[in-house]
This record gives C-alpha cells, structure tokens and sequence, in this order.
C-alpha cells in the first residue's frame, strides 16, 4: 500500500477544492492505487498523484485520463477543471472559449498572432554567427524552435537540436 496523502482544505481556494473533489472520485470509484490507475490511464502514478495533489491544478489532458480511470464524466470534470482554472486566475470562466495554446498540435504559418517575440528572436538570430534557442517546455515560439523560420532569417544553416 502507498502513502498516505495529505489532508486537503478545500476551503483554502480553488485548487485545494479541485484536488479533494477529485479524491471523492477516487474514493467513490473504490479507491484504486494510483499504479492501478495508471495502467488504465497511460500516465505514471506519480503524474496521476500529483493530479489530486492540491498544489496545481493538472493539466487537461491528465485530468482527463485520471477522471477516465475513475470511471467518471470526462464532460463534467472538464468544465469543473475550467471554472477552477478560471476561478484560480480570478476571472470567469468562458463557455466555449478558445484556450490560446492548441496543445500538441502544430503550429502553422496561421497560427502567427499566437507567437510572441517572434520578430525579435529573427532578428537576434539574423545577426549572430551561433544562436541557440533554450527554454523550458513550451517557452520556444516553436516547439523545435522554428528551424524553417530561423533559417530564412539567416543564409547560415539551422540545425534543430
């Protein structure tokens, strides 16, 4: 058997409510181990444990899986998930809003009013002999750095790394 986990306030915000709620699921789905869990839902059990951790909210995806694993509905947890989201961020929360990030897939030459600092990367780049593009998941304008855009700002090849 695991550890135990810690006790949650739901009282202490949107969050901490979001991760209890999501342990009563668990619970009510016969409390199955996170390893089990896992097995259902193609994410680790620590990925799955820090879902209903109370310290972030998860990510649609995860959330999506652990709610699954659980036998719940997808539907009705993914709108709890965006009030949460929006209750966190202190704004109500859309309908059927667009959400500015289009997850995994690519982005195209369309999707330009959702890059930011684009124009001032090509031009840095444009100007150094070696550049590198480094940041933390999803921090690049493109997920591979852009190498095709990169490339027409310089006659100097690009090489994604």
């Amino acid at each position: 058997m695991g550890r135990r986990e810690k006790p949650l306030d739901p009282a202490q915000g949107a969050v901490a409510r979001f991760a209890f709620e999501l342990r009563g699921l668990r619970d009510e789905a016969g409390a199955p181990t996170y390893r089990a869990m896992a097995r259902r839902a193609g994410y680790s059990g620590p990925t799955l444990s820090a879902a209903a951790a109370g310290e972030r909210l998860p990510t649609l995806p995860v959330l999506l899986a652990y709610v699954g694993a659980c036998g719940g509905d997808t539907s009705v947890w993914e709108r709890r998930w965006r009030a949460a989201l929006a209750d966190e961020a202190g704004t109500p929360a859309p309908d059927d809003a667009e959400g500015p990030y289009p997850g995994l897939a690519r982005f195209e030459p369309a999707d330009r009013d959702r890059f930011h600092g684009r124009d001032d990367l090509l031009r840095l780049v444009g100007r150094r002999r070696v550049s590198a593009v480094v940041g933390a998941s999803g921090s690049a304008p493109h997920p591979q750095g852009c190498p095709a855009e990169l490339g027409n700002a310089s006659s100097r090849p690009v090489l994604p790394v």
